[in-house]
């Protein structure tokens, strides 16, 4: 198991190491920093000064070192636009994607797997059809067409829920909160609705569940003690890939609710070629996604002994 967790932390750290760098040198590759944060109207004086103080009149590969060195101790340099720590910056707006991330994933379990669970049980009626549509429906409806048509419906024209923001105590984040986690939650509650109808469709007719019913169990325990327990481990792994949609989709879906949240953060800092903070942001995100993606293998082994017992 120890092997196991040392070839896992390695594979992360060469995947955050390849992301890393690719976005280092996309980012210095497509504009001048110094340019775009002074302003076209800077004098030639101001941009070399800007360059010389930041480093930027440095070879790629010279500042690319410096940038790692720095980022292995803790230091992930200072905003270009702000003139702020990125560590600060990156802090202020994380809590807030964390909030609507948490909840979009909240959703997903509780819509997707609820209704996968169903229409196993009521399979080939008009109930299965109907949802396992919709379900399909919402995997193939992207973020930025959803997140517009719920805004104007469900916001403007209906005035049920916020058209936007932050608000001001948590309860008020909540309530901005569950429109744009709704729009984030549909790609992944149909996904997992449909993966969850398959394996209960397979788990309801395994032997063990025949045996459990021939005792006499209760149907409820039947099916969420003994089907659902093990129609979970495709979901559980499931889970750990979700994340980096769930980046993807915030960035999306934080920028058309108006969330002050990474997201927005990450559109506002390449708009103004912020490097730092897009460096940030990226290393951060790696390092949650390597993590969440090994805590769901975890998971995995403690929910299915076979797998335990086979990785030892």
């Amino acid at each position: 198991m120890i092997e196991l967790v040392i070839k896992r932390v390695s594979a992360g750290l060469l995947i955050v190491l390849a992301a890393t760098t690719f976005i280092f040198f996309l980012a210095n590759g497509i504009g001048d920093p110094a340019l775009a944060t002074l302003g076209p109207n800077a004098s030639a004086e101001s941009l070399e000064d800007f360059r010389r103080t930041h480093g930027l009149d440095q070879p790629p590969l010279v500042q690319f070192g410096r940038y790692l060195g720095a980022a292995v101790q803790g230091d992930l340099g200072r905003s270009f636009r702000d003139n702020q720590p990125v560590a600060t910056v990156i802090w202020d707006r994380l809590p807030r994607t964390v909030l609507l991330m948490g909840m979009a994933m909240g959703f997903e379990l509780l819509f997707g797997l609820t209704l996968g669970i169903l229409a196993a049980l009521r399979r080939n009626t008009w109930f299965d059809t109907g949802f396992m549509g919709m379900a399909f429906l919402g995997i193939s409806v992207p973020n930025f067409v959803s997140g517009p048509i719920f805004l104007l419906v469900f916001a403007f024209l209906l005035g049920w829920f916020p058209i936007g923001g932050y608000g001001v105590d948590f309860g008020d984040h909540v309530w901005h909160a569950l429109l744009p986690a709704l729009t984030m939650a549909i790609i992944g509650s149909s996904t997992f609705a449909r993966i969850m109808r398959s394996e209960m469709i397979d788990t309801l007719g395994a032997d063990y569940v025949r045996t459990a019913r021939a005792k006499g169990l209760h149907p409820a325990r039947v099916v969420l003690g003994h089907a659902a327990r093990n129609a979970l481990l495709p979901i559980v792994t499931l889970l750990g890939l979700r994340l980096p949609f769930l980046v993807a989709g915030a960035i999306i879906t934080e920028h058309i609710f108006a969330w002050p949240g990474m997201g927005r953060l990450v559109i506002e800092s390449i708009t103004s070629l912020d490097v730092p903070v897009i460096m940030g942001v990226v290393v951060i995100t790696a390092v949650s996604v390597q993590f969440g993606n090994g805590l769901a293998d975890v998971a995995v082994g403690a929910l299915d002994p076979r797998v335990r017992h086979a990785r030892s």
